[in-house]
Formats: structure tokens, C-alpha cells, sequence
């Protein structure tokens, strides 16, 4: 407390978030008091799921095998994207609805093609009083060409 200036040292900082770890979002009322500062701000944060990497991508006929790290903690599925195009520009997208599913083979494809592929994780989350998923940032993509 030395080392802070007088105006810091007058300044006292309150916050009503107590260790928030579960997925979810989360409302923190930042109470400010001091000779200085007064005042309060309300701010809503959100904790994302865990994201997850593809391990790996195989081409076959018309089809792909899709293998990814387990990530079973604070998640309830996955969400795959596969497109031609590298950005994901008209991309399709499937969902595995179980978290314990590490492997998908996505078929109905164009033969001697070069796909992208990437994945993410979602958990299913009430945010006031409504049902809704909240996603990961996306794994790095990987490319494969079907046979």
C-alpha cells in the first residue's frame, strides 16, 4: 500500500463477483468511493466453454473422417464447419449434440476436392430466462482432399 500514490491510496475499489468459474453470463455492479472517484458501473461479462483441436482430418471417397480432442468439461457438444473456400465462405455446418463423440463423418461431398475444417464447442445455458448456446472461439482449420 506504500508503494501507491495518495490518489490511489484514497481510491477503493469494490466488486461484487465472487469467483465465477461455470459457463454462463454474469452481471458485476464495480462500486467506486474515494476523494476523487464516487460512482458505480454495472457490466455484464460472459465465460466461453473450453475450445477444443481438430487431431486430425482424413479424405476418403466423397466423404471425410473428422477426429478431435475430447473436451467433456463445461460443454455439451461440438459444432463442425466445413467449406472449399480457406475464410469459410459458404460454409456448411454440423453439430454434435454429445460431448463424449470424438470422431464424424461427414459424407455427400464432390470427389478430388479440397475441404477446410474446424470445430468448436458449445454449452447450453439459460441467460435471462431463455435457452442459449454460448460457443468457443474456433480450433485452427485443416485441409484435406477427398478421394
Amino acid at each position: 500500500l506504500h508503494l501507491l500514490s495518495r490518489r490511489q491510496r484514497q481510491m477503493c475499489i469494490r466488486d461484487s463477483s465472487k469467483g465465477r468459474k461455470s459457463v454462463g453470463q454474469y452481471t458485476v455492479k464495480v462500486t467506486l468511493k474515494g476523494s476523487y472517484y464516487s460512482g458505480s458501473k454495472t457490466l455484464t461479462f460472459k465465460i466461453l466453454p473450453k475450445k477444443t483441436s481438430l487431431s486430425s482430418v482424413k479424405g476418403s471417397k466423397k466423404a471425410l473422417n473428422v477426429k478431435w480432442k475430447k473436451q467433456s468439461t463445461q460443454t455439451n457438444g461440438y459444432q463442425l464447419q466445413y467449406s472449399k473456400n480457406s475464410n469459410f465462405k459458404n460454409a456448411k455446418t454440423t453439430t454434435v449434440t454429445k460431448n463424449k463423440t470424438t470422431s464424424k463423418k461427414i459424407s455427400q461431398l464432390s470427389s478430388k476436392k479440397k475441404y477446410y475444417v474446424r470445430i468448436r464447442t458449445y454449452k447450453n445455458v439459460k441467460i435471462n430466462g431463455k435457452n442459449t448456446k454460448l460457443y468457443s472461439s474456433w480450433s485452427g482449420k485443416k485441409s484435406v482432399k477427398t478421394k
